[in-house]
């Protein structure tokens, strides 16, 4: 398995990128656009996953990567809301919601199984080693980054809860 060194490569932040994608499609229609506050808000909420993945992304802590995880999982439970209320309020069909919430759930599933990782044995023992290293002014070591984020590239397709 290929290890991941940068955001763009996780599939959960891909799958992010595509509910966004998908959303300011969706609300960028005539019907939709002139209800300025919910266009604003889920055009937030689904910008919001994406934006906190590749926050957490940058940090090296695994405690401060779980927070903007959590950031993350927020964001997008926000916009599984906001795309209900869109298909009760008639700018959403069925179809373009039930096409979005099922990238939803993928994209949480990944995030759970990232914050698994990160809650692990392994991933704290790692993070640790790294920090030691830090102390004694031992060099970078490139492998850092794959290491830490080994198994994260996940098959998006098998990713259902």
């Amino acid at each position: 398995m290929a290890s991941v060194t940068r955001y763009q490569d996780l599939n959960c932040y891909k799958l992010a990128v595509e509910i966004r994608s998908e959303v300011l499609r969706l609300t960028g229609r005539e019907a939709v656009r002139r209800d300025f506050k919910f266009v604003s808000q889920i055009r937030d909420s689904a910008r919001g996953g994406p934006r906190n993945i590749s926050e957490g992304f940058s940090r090296f802590n695994p405690n401060e990567i779980l927070q903007f995880l959590s950031y993350a999982k927020a964001s997008i439970d926000e916009t599984r809301n906001h795309m209900v209320d869109g298909q009760e309020s008639g700018y959403f069909t069925v179809e373009q919601t039930d096409k979005v919430i099922v990238l939803i759930r993928r994209v949480l599933a990944a995030i759970r199984k990232w914050m698994q990782y990160l809650e692990s044995p392994s991933a704290r023992r790692f993070y640790q080693q790294h920090q030691a290293r830090k102390r004694r002014g031992e060099p970078k070591r490139t492998a850092n980054r794959e290491t830490l984020n080994l198994n994260l590239n996940l098959n998006p397709r098998t990713l259902e809860p």
